[in-house]
């Protein structure tokens, strides 16, 4: 079993043994690199914590003299915009985390254009224009939830399925996986896109109460914060713990806590790989070579494995 140690383990032996070989005085006389981060919105805990583990990691490096991250607001004609400002202003090279792939292409071109490296996070890109590509393999957790959720919840149940961003990989291969482990032995009612966000799903959930009230046995969020909304509402509606069987994604501290409630019954760790990501982009700025693709692990979390990965003083496990 991958438990919390041996995770933490593998990113901080990583991290640790990246950042002495770059630990030396400022290397080559280049007076210091700049590296830009554009994030497709910091209005959420997870991609917050990507940018500040990311933020936190450069300090660490002597080389890199600014650490520069820009907020489009969940917009991807600002994310393009952002990007089109970090190459402005002479980055050495961009981390980024696109909202959408094919929307985000004229901003891939345009990084490609300047010559600047690229490290891609969570959300992949249309084509290979990058140097890194960091994240878990989404299909996958859908498969893994998709087992678990046939293996436990009812048979031949109903479920709801809270989606995240319309066009962005990680929603579509998270559907993919969880429906074709299911297929055969449930029945969709509804799906809504809540855009990986709490309090969009609140309406969505509470739409669907008034819908579908005693119709459906299960839900099946693509992240934490959005299963967690709908939680407010179960709770609000008078439901107990486990009278729906409940599945998010991401691994988040609240997410661990509903779990050992009984109200959430399975999620799947998700690293945001904000610090791994700075490690590589430093690699790759000191000419060393890197993997194409770095995909994490991603174990599926239930009450039988919960206090391995549990912390409360950390909000998610990496």
């Amino acid at each position: 079993m991958i438990n919390r140690r041996k995770i933490m383990a593998l990113f901080s032996t990583a991290a640790l043994g990246l950042s002495f070989v770059a630990g030396s005085a400022t290397a080559d006389g280049h007076g210091g690199w700049t590296i830009g981060f554009s994030q497709d919105t910091m209005d959420h805990p997870w991609r917050a914590y990507m940018v500040t583990s990311a933020e936190a990691q450069a300090a660490t490096y002597p080389d890199i003299k600014e650490f520069i991250y820009t907020d489009a607001g969940g917009s991807n004609e600002k994310q393009i915009a952002d990007v089109e400002d970090l190459i402005s202003r002479g980055v050495d090279l961009i981390m980024m985390s696109p909202r959408e792939a094919q929307a985000l292409v004229p901003a891939v071109e345009a990084i490609k254009a300047a010559g600047i490296p690229l490290v891609v996070l969570d959300r992949e890109i249309v084509g290979e224009d990058y140097n890194v590509f960091i994240g878990g393999n989404n299909l996958q957790i859908g498969d893994e939830l998709g087992k678990y959720t046939k293996a436990n919840a009812p048979a031949n149940f109903n479920y709801l399925e809270l989606e995240g961003i319309p066009g962005a990989t990680p929603t579509i291969q998270r559907h993919e996986g969880f429906t074709a482990q299911i297929e055969g032995g449930a029945t969709r009612l509804d799906a809504q896109p809540a855009n990986y966000d709490l309090a969009p799903a609140i309406p969505i959930m509470e739409d669907w109460l008034t819908k579908y009230k005693g119709q459906f046995q299960v839900i099946y969020a693509h992240n934490d914060p959005m299963i967690l909304g709908a939680i407010n509402v179960l709770k609000e509606a008078g439901y107990k713990p486990g009278d729906v069987f409940l599945v998010g994604v991401d691994g988040q501290r609240e997410a661990f806590e509903a779990i050992k409630e009984g109200w959430l019954q399975a999620t799947a760790i998700y690293a945001t790989g904000g610090a791994l990501g700075l490690d590589m982009a430093v690699r790759v700025l000191k000419g060393e070579a890197v993997p194409k693709r770095i995909i994490t692990e991603t174990p599926v979390i239930t009450a039988d494995n919960v206090d391995d990965f549990y912390d409360p003083n950390s909000q998610y496990v990496r």
